[in-house]
């Protein structure tokens, strides 16, 4: 393994990446069926990712009280914009690169509960399909 190539991993773990890229090199099958080391996964499942769009209330409920299309329209597009700046600022950096965040099992739910000025704002998140994968969630604010 280069220098580069491991560059990513924690000491402890480069001799099971070694391991697991040989493993992979050499197999013949359905990759379905192989076992990936821990440390390349995430502690994140992906029910938890439509957080990522609750957790600005005031920008998430500004568009519903904006009267003019534009502005609204603008609204909409800053709240998006913020979403993504929290996926990106949620990557761990320290280990270089994103870590594939967790298979959910069919019917996990994840729910979160922002609480600011502009109310409570709720989430519900559920695996709903697995083959295709589908996350189902609902956000609502009480005031909005």
């Amino acid at each position: 393994m280069s220098s580069e190539e491991g560059a990513a991993l924690p000491a402890s773990s480069k001799g099971s990446w070694g391991s697991f890229l040989k493993s992979i090199a050499s197999f013949n099958g359905d990759l379905a069926s192989m076992t990936a080391p821990a440390f390349i996964l995430s502690t994140t499942s992906l029910t938890e990712f439509s957080a990522y769009w609750a957790e600005m209330p005031k920008l998430l409920v500004a568009p519903a009280a904006e009267k003019d299309p534009q502005k609204r329209a603008m609204l909409v597009l800053k709240w998006f914009l913020s979403t993504l700046k929290q996926q990106y600022a949620s990557r761990n950096e320290k280990l270089g690169s994103e870590k594939k965040p967790l298979n959910p099992f069919l019917g996990e739910l994840f729910m979160g509960k922002w609480e600011d000025q502009e109310g409570t704002t709720h989430l519900v998140s559920e695996q709903v399909s697995h083959h295709p994968p589908v996350t189902a969630y609902s956000i609502w604010n009480d005031k909005h």
